[in-house]
C-alpha cells in the first residue's frame, strides 16, 4: 500500500510539474535579444532663467521593442555673471526604453533615465572648483522620464527627439539657484547606432475557404 502511494505521488508530480512551470511567467519570459546600440545624447533646458546645455552618451541591449542599458550626462548652466562661474551637473545610471511600432519610419519612443551624480561649479578654464564652497559637491539622485518620436534613418542608425522632465533630489542650491531649480523640463536629441532587429514580422493570412 505504501509503495502504491509513493508511485501515485511520483506520477502526480511528473504530470503537474510542466503545469507549474507554465504558470511561472516573468517579465522577460518571451523577450529575446534582437540587437544592441550606443551613441551620443544632447540636451537643452532652462533653469532659473539660465540656459543649460548637456552632452553625454549611452548604450544598451535591445529586446524586441524594449531596450535596457547605461548612460552618462554632463550639463552646465549659467554663467553667473558676477564671477563668470557656471553651475554643473553630472549624473549617470540605468536607461530603460520602449519604441513602438519600431519597424515604422517614424514611431513613438519613451524612456526613463535614473541614476546618481553630483553638482559642482566650473569656469571652463580650470577643473571643477569646489574650494570656495565647504558643502560642495552635492551628491544627487536624478530621474528623467521622457517621450517623443524616433526616426529610422538606416537599419543601423536612429535619431530620436524627446521632451522630458529632469527631477533632481539632493541639490542644496548655489548662488541664485534654489534647491529645486534643477527640477525642470528637458529636451533631448539622441543618436543611436547599432542593430535593432526592426524587420517587421509578416502576419500569416487566414486560409481562403
Amino acid at each position: 500500500m505504501l509503495m502504491n502511494t509513493k508511485l501515485l505521488f511520483f506520477a502526480f508530480f511528473l504530470f503537474s510539474a510542466p503545469l507549474i512551470a507554465q504558470q511561472q511567467e516573468t517579465l522577460f519570459n518571451n523577450a529575446r535579444v534582437t540587437g544592441g546600440f550606443g551613441g551620443p545624447i544632447f540636451s537643452l533646458s532652462n533653469t532659473d532663467g539660465q540656459t543649460g546645455f548637456g552632452a553625454g552618451g549611452g548604450g544598451g541591449v535591445v529586446f524586441n521593442q524594449f531596450y535596457a542599458g547605461l548612460f552618462g550626462m554632463g550639463e552646465t548652466f549659467g554663467p553667473i555673471y558676477t564671477d563668470n562661474k557656471h553651475l554643473a551637473l553630472g549624473y549617470g545610471g540605468l536607461w530603460l526604453g520602449y519604441t513602438v511600432p519600431t519597424h515604422k519610419l517614424v514611431h513613438l519612443s519613451a524612456s526613463l533615465k535614473i541614476g546618481g551624480g553630483a553638482t559642482g561649479v566650473t569656469d571652463f578654464h580650470d577643473d571643477w572648483d569646489f574650494d570656495d564652497h565647504n558643502d560642495w559637491p552635492d551628491a544627487v539622485f536624478v530621474a528623467v522620464p521622457e517621450a517623443g518620436l524616433e526616426l529610422n534613418v538606416a537599419r543601423w542608425f536612429r535619431i530620436s527627439g524627446t521632451v522630458g522632465y529632469r527631477w533632481v533630489e539632493g541639490f542644496e542650491g548655489w548662488s541664485t539657484y534654489g534647491k529645486n531649480d534643477l527640477n525642470a523640463p528637458i529636451y533631448s536629441l539622441t543618436l543611436r547606432f547599432g542593430g535593432f532587429g526592426s524587420r517587421r514580422v509578416n502576419v500569416q493570412e487566414a486560409p481562403v475557404r
